[in-house]
């Protein structure tokens, strides 16, 4: 089995580029899956989902893919990262007016 890879530390979500990488890197580790499989799986090549999954600006069209591969809707999968940089913000996030 490959190395799980960003599934043996704790990833810093306090952007939403950051936390996208941590809820991907949550979605494949809990399928047991190695990055090579969400790889094989969105189209995509490994370094695409290393680089998202450190917190790399991923391109609508890859969230796309990646939400696919976890059958999710990319509006459920950018929810999910909100979320995560909201529970890990020290200044409250204020709605918009």
């Amino acid at each position: 089995m490959a190395k799980r890879i960003g599934a043996d530390r704790k990833r810093e979500a306090r952007t939403l580029a950051q936390a996208l990488g941590a809820v991907l890197t949550d979605l494949r580790t809990a399928k047991g899956w190695p990055q090579e499989t969400v790889a094989e799986r969105s189209g995509y090549s490994v370094g695409y989902v290393r680089e998202t999954e450190l917190g790399g600006n991923p391109s609508l069209e890859l969230l796309t893919a990646f939400a696919g591969t976890f059958s999710m809707a990319v509006s459920d999968l950018v929810r999910a990262a909100e979320d995560r940089v909201r529970q890990n913000s020290t200044v409250p996030v204020q709605p918009k007016k």
